[in-house]
């Protein structure tokens, strides 16, 4: 068996899943996985944060958007 047919792969759904669970993302939750929108949401939310708890909080949904980007980029199966 090669890598690519031992390593798991996920669906859209399981990274829908995923940015659901995510509490770092609640507030921006956008119901279906669009990672696009939901990072210019959460970038629109940067540019309006005033306190320092916004900002740290925006900054735990930016961490989470960045895993989950690494996880779509090693683990969803594109259909080719």
């Amino acid at each position: 068996m090669n890598d690519r047919e031992t390593r798991r792969v996920l669906t859209t759904e399981d990274l829908t899943y995923l940015a659901q669970r995510a509490r770092a993302l609640e507030p921006y939750a956008l119901g279906i996985w669009e990672r696009d929108r939901l990072w210019a949401v959460v970038l629109a939310a940067q540019m309006e944060a005033r306190t320092r708890a916004e900002r740290e909080a925006v900054a735990e949904a930016r961490g989470a958007l960045q895993i989950l980007d690494a996880i779509e980029r090693h683990f969803v199966r594109r259909e080719e």
